[in-house]
């Protein structure tokens, strides 16, 4: 320390703030299962959830009301605020992730761009959504998923759309009554 600087001594302390009390635990409500006045706010790891077409696994810090004598959680959209947000934020990254791993995959039968003109999708479509650059459909990540237990099966798509249907049959008459 310089000369001019204070030596800090029992005198040139500052008194001392009093102390903030804890944060408070929000108040719990009743809990719908068991009865009792229990049930709270909890954030917790390694919940899961279905949402549209797959199971998410919830963020971690997602506050969902919970019972702490008998664990029953109200997981609504009324319940936890934040939920929406998060199941579609978790949803469109699962749809994102498992198409990559699909194309991926079909990327060893067959290349990308015969994928695209078989599939009629946009060319580098698949080279965007492998990059995690776009966000597929549901029905699109359903599509690569069937074609990569079989991917012999794009050879029947490319068949298929090839041909023109037959005719539909005539639809049988009624009997009418004699």
């Amino acid at each position: 320390m310089s000369e001019g600087d204070p030596v800090p001594g029992p005198t040139s302390r500052q008194p001392s703030s009093p102390s903030t009390p804890p944060p408070s635990r929000p108040k719990a409500s009743k809990c719908p299962c068991c009865g009792h006045h229990t049930l709270r706010p909890t954030a917790k790891a390694h919940r899961f959830c279905r949402y549209r077409l797959v199971v998410l696994m919830l963020p971690a810090g997602l506050l969902v009301p919970t019972c702490s004598r008998c664990k029953h959680s109200i997981l609504s959209f009324d319940s936890v605020p934040g939920l929406a947000t998060a199941l579609e934020a978790a949803y469109r990254s699962e749809l994102m992730h498992r198409a990559a791993v699909e194309i991926a995959h079909l990327g060893k039968f067959y290349s990308q761009r015969r994928i695209e003109r078989e599939l009629d999708l946009s060319q580098g479509y698949l080279s965007r959504l492998r990059a995690g650059d776009g966000v597929p459909s549901a029905a699109l990540v359903s599509l690569l998923a069937l074609l990569r237990a079989e991917p012999r099966r794009l050879e029947e798509l490319k068949a298929y759309w090839a041909l023109p249907l037959p005719s539909d049959p005539p639809s049988p008459k009624r009997k009418q009554d004699a």
